[in-house]
């Protein structure tokens, strides 16, 4: 009994493994991680193991060229083409599997002298339709419609020219051949159309859920450091038994709703607002500053090839720089100057943003962008590693400068693009 259910065991094992084969043999190689790559590649090892196993059962079939092994020859080709495709250049891979795919109705139809309405019909159809099918998944709209128009056009010289083609049965043949490739076309036009258009949609969606998730941790951030303040002045100037210390955290209360007032002021840009280039942005959100704050003044400074052309940024920025600017206004002094200076180098552009406050204290500038650190008695230590990532997420870079000169200097680094 023992030994049949190990016979049932092994067997079972082999089964597995026979049915785990096909998967084995289409697997992508373990380098691609990219899904839509994944996809085209298992379709490519899928189609190049089907015509590699198929291929020399039709030369023994038809065998359409007696002088030469067509299909054999492209069976030994396509082998090396799958061995090629087990690897991360699936971009190669592609390219010739479709370039083959296109040149076996050339390769056949020309050697022979005589044709007949059957075989021209199979040949002119086939192998075209295959090879648009082919391109339809591993290739762009645009390279499959020259691939088409290529080897429509290619077809009709042969069929001109060859004496042993008909002229009628190879034009109502590349007719079909036609239409089929064309349908074939649209077919992967839409699909690429919605594709692209569900991409964008989800790079949006994830766009807006980062958006919403910063949003929350500014707010946190911000609004909860002064609601804390408002809520200890309260309980100070109960407990307080002196008019001289009520008054006193009453007026420690007062600022602190003065700048929760000040935050929701900064923060109320217009949708038009946000989606504007990175100088509008910079000049609103300095003109709202000196509102909410006063006595601070702001100053925007930008070299006529930013003016000219301004690049634009996702809505979160603006955040960036509100943090910036509230983070001077804290610290700076009761009368702090701003000065913003935005110019172009390379392929990148450059941000110097300074204040004439009393600088960084030296002893947290290391770890200055990182959650937790602050140089005040209150808050969270939130708002320059808030704006740090906001700025990374553009690929972008923000660094403090030490030099001699008084105050806090911040140099900020971002892509030139467009991208919104």
């Amino acid at each position: 009994m023992r030994d049949s259910r190990d016979v049932q065991s092994r067997g079972k094992q082999v089964l597995e493994r026979i049915l785990d084969l096909p998967w084995l043999l289409t697997h992508p190689s373990s380098t691609i991680v990219e899904e839509g790559t994944k996809r085209k590649a298992r379709f490519l090892r899928i189609a190049l193991l089907t015509a590699i196993c198929a291929f020399p059962v039709m030369e023994i079939i038809s065998n359409p060229v007696p002088q030469f092994p067509v299909y054999g020859f492209l069976a030994i080709v396509l082998s090396f083409v799958y061995l090629l495709s087990g690897t991360e250049n699936i971009r190669l891979a592609s390219a010739i599997t479709i370039i083959i795919a296109a040149a076996i109705p050339f390769l056949i139809l020309i050697p022979v002298p005589v044709w007949s309405r059957a075989s021209v019909t199979f040949q002119v159809i086939s192998w075209p339709v295959l090879a648009a099918l082919i391109a339809s998944q591993l290739s762009s709209t645009r390279k499959m419609t020259l691939l088409v128009v290529c080897e429509n056009l290619g077809l009709l010289l042969v069929i001109i020219y060859h004496p042993g083609i008909g002229m009628t049965d190879g034009l109502e043949a590349l007719g079909v051949a036609f239409l089929i490739t064309v349908f074939l076309l649209i077919t992967s036009w839409t699909q690429q159309y919605y594709s692209q258009s569900l991409t964008e949609s989800n790079r949006n969606l994830e766009s807006k859920r980062k958006e919403l998730e910063m949003y929350t941790k500014i707010l946190r951030h911000d609004l909860g450091n002064d609601i804390q303040m408002v809520l200890g002045g309260i309980e100070l100037s109960q407990m307080s038994a002196g008019e001289y210390k009520q008054k006193a955290h009453l007026e420690s209360t007062l600022a602190a709703a003065e700048r929760m007032r000040s935050l929701l002021q900064m923060y109320s840009l217009t949708e038009a607002e946000l989606d504007s280039d990175v100088l509008t942005v910079l000049e609103k959100i300095s003109h709202r500053a000196e509102i909410a704050f006063k006595g601070m003044l702001v100053n925007v400074e930008a070299t006529a090839q930013v003016r000219k052309n301004p690049p634009k940024y996702g809505r979160l920025i603006a955040i960036a720089f509100e943090n910036l600017i509230r983070n001077s206004a804290q610290h700076a002094g009761d009368l702090p100057n701003v000065e913003i200076k935005l110019s172009v180098s390379g392929e990148s552009l450059e941000i110097l943003f300074g204040d004439d406050g009393p600088g960084v204290d030296p002893e947290i500038r290391e770890n200055l962008f990182e959650s937790g650190s602050t140089s005040g008695d209150t808050g969270r230590g939130m708002g320059l590693y808030l704006t740090k990532s906001i700025i990374e997420s553009e690929d972008g870079s923000i660094e403090l400068i030490t030099d001699e000169n008084p105050g806090c200097c911040f140099f900020i680094r971002l892509p030139l693009y467009n991208g919104r």
